[in-house]
C-alpha cells in the first residue's frame, strides 16, 4: 500500500499596513481619554483638568509670559512709584527691560514645569473637596467632555514641545517621532474649548454650589 505524502507550504500572505491620519490617531486619543472620564464623572477629574489648563496656558501658549509680565513691571516702575506718591506718572522715566525681549523661555524648562503642574493636579485631586462619585444626572456627559479635553491639552502640548524642537535643530527617529510628526496642532482651537470649559464651571458653581462642596 502506498501512501501519498502531502507537504503543506505556508500561503504567501501579503503585509497589512494600517494607515491613520492624523486627525484620525488624535480623534482615537481624545476618545480614550473621553471614556475615563466618562467612567469617573467631572468631579473626579475637574482638579486634573483645571491644574492641566494652567500648564497649558504658561508653559505651551504663554511659554515668555512671566518674561513679559517681568519687564512691564520693571519698565512702569518708576511711574507706579510716581502714581504712588501722587504725583504725575507720565513725567516719570521709563526704565529699558530689564530682560532683552527677545529672550526665549529655555524649552527644557517649559517641558518639565508643564510635567510638573500636570502632576500637581493629580496631588491635589486626591483628596478635592468636591471629588465623589458621579451621582448628578450630568456628572458623566461633562467628564466625557472634560476627559476629552485633557487628553487634547496633553497631546496637543506634545505637538507643540516637538515642533520647538524640532526647529531648535533637535532630532531623533522612532515611533514617537512618527506619532508626533502626524499629530495635527489645534493650538487655535483650545482657547475656544477652554473658554467654553470655564463657562461650564461657572455655571456648574452658580446652580449647583452646595453640591459642587459636598459630595
Amino acid at each position: 500500500m502506498n501512501y501519498e505524502w502531502l507537504t503543506l507550504m505556508p500561503l504567501a500572505q501579503a503585509a497589512i499596513t494600517l494607515s491613520l491620519s492624523g486627525f484620525a490617531l488624535l480623534v482615537i486619543l481624545m476618545a480614550i481619554g473621553a471614556y475615563g472620564g466618562y467612567q469617573a464623572g467631572i468631579r473626579n477629574i475637574l482638579t486634573i483638568a483645571i491644574w492641566s489648563i494652567i500648564a497649558y496656558i504658561t508653559c505651551v501658549q504663554g511659554g515668555n509670559f512671566l518674561v513679559d509680565l517681568i519687564n512691564r513691571f520693571w519698565q512702569n516702575g518708576p511711574r507706579l512709584v510716581a502714581f504712588a506718591i501722587g504725583n504725575n506718572p507720565d513725567a516719570a522715566l521709563r526704565l529699558d527691560p530689564l530682560i532683552e525681549p527677545g529672550f526665549q523661555v529655555p524649552l527644557f524648562f517649559r517641558v518639565v514645569s508643564f510635567i510638573a503642574l500636570v502632576l500637581f493636579g493629580f496631588f491635589f485631586n486626591r483628596k478635592a473637596a468636591w471629588k465623589g462619585p458621579p451621582k448628578e444626572p450630568l456628572a458623566k456627559p461633562l467628564g466625557l467632555f472634560v476627559g476629552g479635553l485633557i487628553a487634547l491639552i496633553w497631546t496637543n502640548a506634545s505637538v507643540v514641545f516637538w515642533s520647538d524642537f524640532q526647529s531648535n535643530g533637535g532630532t531623533f527617529g522612532g515611533p514617537v517621532a512618527t506619532i508626533l510628526n502626524t499629530l495635527p496642532d489645534v493650538s487655535l482651537l483650545l482657547p475656544s474649548l477652554i473658554a467654553v470649559f470655564f463657562l461650564i464651571l461657572i455655571i456648574l458653581v452658580v446652580f449647583y454650589f452646595p453640591r459642587v462642596w459636598k459630595p
